[in-house]
């Protein structure tokens, strides 16, 4: 069994000679050339299921390295495919065994397209891996969410149907994983329950290094810890907003910080945020949706999902 440790080595530039099709290099940037790699291993989803916390996991794990952000969006064009593969490499350890990165807007389409392609295209050797979780449950999360940072003002309703918004289908699991499948062998993609990481995650995370490519008896004291857990979510009232965007002008941070959190402790600026019923939300051809994908999930996965709202709702 492996001993708990981290990877210490710097993120090194690299420039390379891009395929046909590829984008430009980025520069080099002052780090020495013949450094940097590309990834073997890359969560691509879904969003609010459980990726920050598989992603800080993998990190722990001495033959893993996890790239720094957590969310590169190298492969949409909207982000920083633009930036080129040699800024991509820059962010991984050529000496780990395996590398990583994690975006689940690579699985938002149709609002991001293009993404299983420009993927293939760069590293089709890589080990792709799909978290998902009841639909409803994830919609709720996703909502609760940005409904903390004040972005929704609309009914529930009117915010999850929205054109302009992805809360419907990124909970479309398994249309989200036609773009990679038709573009990957299925062995390389592993599909996860989050329930899987928070209820058996001893079993769950050797399963993830085994499917990686690293040693799976390793373990973490770490291991134990919940991560970014949505019950906890709060929304700041409006003068509590007003407040903590006076903390990050450069006056506001003349002031300690224990000053801010005295302040928060002695007056409520934030509340609860009560869990939205996004079944009662939805019209019923949107849940007929999401059930027909979630039976094509089943279909895929063999596994029965028995759990999840949506079959009742």
């Amino acid at each position: 069994m492996m001993e708990a440790s981290l990877p210490t080595s710097e993120h090194e530039e690299v420039t390379t000679r891009v395929a046909s099709g590829a984008p430009t290099p980025a520069a080099e940037n002052g780090a020495r050339a013949g450094r940097g790699a590309l990834p073997n291993l890359v969560v691509i989803g879904a969003q609010k299921c459980g990726t920050s916390g598989l992603h800080y996991y993998l990190s722990l794990h001495p033959q893993v390295w996890m790239s720094r952000p957590k969310e590169l969006n190298f492969f949409l064009e909207e982000r920083n495919w633009s930036r080129g593969v040699g800024w991509y490499r820059r962010h991984f350890d050529p000496d780990a065994s395996v590398r990583g990165e994690s975006s689940p807007n690579y699985t938002a389409y149709p609002h991001h397209v293009g993404v299983a392609e420009r993927m293939a295209d760069v590293v089709p050797e890589a080990k792709l891996i799909y978290l998902v979780r009841d639909p409803l449950e994830r919609i709720a999360a996703h909502w609760v969410h940005n409904y903390a940072k004040r972005r929704e003002k609309g009914t529930l309703s009117e915010t999850l149907t929205h054109p302009n918004t992805t809360y419907v289908v990124r909970s479309q699991y398994h249309m989200q994983l036609q773009p990679f499948l038709h573009r990957y062998p299925r062995e390389q993609v592993l599909v996860l329950d989050q329930d899987d990481l928070r209820r058996r995650r001893a079993e769950t995370l050797r399963q993830v290094f085994e499917f990686a490519g690293a040693d799976p008896d390793f373990t973490h004291p770490h291991f134990e810890s919940e991560r970014h857990q949505t019950s906890r979510k709060t929304r700041a009232t409006r003068l509590g907003a007003r407040l903590e965007r006076a903390s990050r002008t450069r006056g506001g941070r003349v002031l300690p910080k224990n000053f801010w959190l005295a302040l928060d402790e002695r007056i409520p600026f934030r509340r609860p945020i009560a869990r939205p019923e996004v079944g009662a939300a939805l019209d019923p051809e949107v849940l007929r949706v999401l059930r027909e994908d979630a039976e094509r999930l089943r279909e895929l996965t063999g596994r029965e999902f028995d759990d999840w709202a949506i079959w009742t709702a």
